[in-house]
């Protein structure tokens, strides 16, 4: 019978932590492992994974120093003893048969890669709106509708099977998601440290998905993702530029390497563009931006015309942004900071009055 590690990071979230494991106890799939990976948690996380632990033998936990959930996770990966892999976000939880409903199409399909549909919830659990992540149920083995899956994870609108505009959730996040061990291992895949814990789960699926011949698609809640509150999400992030940059490094150096060609630059373009939004966010339009007016514009102004800026914004499909991310894109391309910032402010007022 298939065995299921379902790995943890754990990391100061002991507030939702007991409410994530339980959910993988009681999966209605019992030959399951869960692997904690704590790292560095200060807080009291430990007192809830080692009382598991202790009352489920299918519960172990490993502490280790502080290095980011991309490092946790490749540790987890270490010390999975099971056929298929999961990764858990400890703020999050699964539906109690969503091992179950994966196993069951993998059984039937034999697919390289099984995923289901996400709840996305907020923190209290009480709001759920229901995901899907493709419009209809699919088997594949055609090479170009998975070469087109792993351009939806860069650009959101080249969903082979797009269900609408906005939803974005659970394309190439690692949660609702039955991986191969033995694709892992035999191709060394890992999670990728050096984009900082940002954007590493859509790198890892990329790499996967060119090392998978099949995938199967069930529409089927395994998964609920909990969204954080804005004052959590977009507070001012000193280093969202250099990490920008460094996940640009990296999506430039698996289109090249594995020569994925032009039409994949198209999708890169829009999550250049999608990621120029968050920078606005969480840094250059921030109130926590402590930099003068003059200063923090002129780096802005540089920062456009640079690489890939100054590509993205010539040649994204604009047509295909969402409406947010298309108001952000009509203020580059005028490499103007200040048409930049006052269009980003009529975002943020059409935003509230919704």
């Amino acid at each position: 019978m298939e065995k299921i590690s379902l790995v943890v990071p754990v990391y100061n979230t002991s507030k939702y932590l007991y409410k994530c494991l339980d959910s993988l106890v009681n999966q209605t799939y019992k030959n399951i492992e869960v692997i904690v990976v704590d790292d560095g948690s200060p807080d009291d996380s430990w007192k809830i994974y080692e009382d598991f632990a202790a009352r489920d033998e299918r519960v172990r936990f490993i502490k280790k120093q502080n290095a980011g959930v991309s490092e946790a996770r490749n540790t987890g990966i270490d010390n999975a003893t099971g056929d298929f892999v999961m990764f858990i976000d400890s703020d999050d939880w699964m539906e109690t048969d969503g091992c179950e409903i994966l196993l069951k199409v993998y059984r039937k399909t034999h697919a390289d890669l099984v995923l289901g549909d996400v709840y996305c919830t907020d923190e209290s659990g009480s709001k759920k709106d229901y995901c899907r992540v493709f419009s209809r149920e699919f088997y594949t083995e055609d090479r170009r509708f998975i070469d087109r899956y792993q351009m939806s994870c860069l650009g959101y609108a080249y969903n082979p099977l797009r269900v609408n505009v906005s939803n974005v959730s659970g394309l190439g996040s690692p949660w609702n998601k039955l991986f191969k061990m033995s694709i892992i291992r035999e191709n060394n895949l890992r999670y990728d440290p050096y984009v900082c814990g940002i954007y590493d789960d859509n790198l890892f699926t990329l790499y996967y998905l060119e090392n998978c011949k099949s995938v199967a698609y069930i529409s089927r809640p395994v998964y609920n993702y909990v969204t954080m509150s804005d004052s959590l999400t977009h507070g001012f992030k000193k280093n969202t530029v250099e990490i920008s940059r460094k996940i640009f490094d990296r999506i430039e150096e698996f289109i090249i390497s594995c020569d994925k060609g032009e039409e994949f630059y198209k999708a890169y373009y829009m999550y250049v563009i999608r990621r120029l939004s968050r920078e606005l966010d969480v840094y250059y339009f921030n109130e926590g931006n402590g930099k003068p007016d003059k200063e923090r514009l002129e780096e802005l102004r540089a920062n456009l015309s640079s690489e890939p800026y100054n590509r993205a914004i010539r040649y994204v499909e604009s047509a295909k942004l969402m409406p947010a991310h298309w108001l952000v894109w009509i203020g580059a391309r005028t490499y103007q900071p200040l048409t930049v910032e006052f269009l980003y402010k009529l975002r943020t007022w059409i935003k509230k009055v919704k």
